[in-house]
C-alpha cells in the first residue's frame, strides 16, 4: 500500500493542482504544467518500469527515482511559487 502511494501522489498531486495554477503567470504556469508534467509522469513511468521488469535492484533503483522526482516536484512548486510572488 504505502508503495502504490509512493508512486502515485505525485500524479495525483500534480493533476489536483492543474485548476490551481491557473492563479500563475502565464509563463510560470506554462513552466509549471510542462517542466512538472514531464517530471511526474515521466519519473513515475521509469519508477514503475524499473520496479516491474529490474527484479531486486530495480525496485531499489525505482524507490530512490521516486524519491528523487518528489523532491524535485516538491523544489519546482516551492520555487515558482516564490518567484511568483517575488514578481508581482
Amino acid at each position: 500500500m504505502l508503495i502504490a502511494l509512493l508512486l502515485f501522489a505525485p500524479v495525483l498531486i500534480f493533476l489536483l493542482s492543474l485548476p490551481a495554477s491557473g492563479r500563475l503567470r502565464p509563463c510560470l504556469r506554462l513552466i509549471y504544467r510542462l517542466v512538472g508534467g514531464i517530471l511526474v509522469v515521466g519519473g513515475n513511468g521509469a519508477s514503475i518500469y524499473f520496479a516491474a521488469y529490474s527484479g531486486d535492484q530495480g525496485g531499489i533503483t525505482a524507490f530512490y527515482l521516486q524519491i528523487t522526482v518528489i523532491i524535485s516536484y516538491a523544489l519546482l512548486s516551492v520555487l515558482l511559487l516564490v518567484v511568483h510572488r517575488l514578481w508581482q
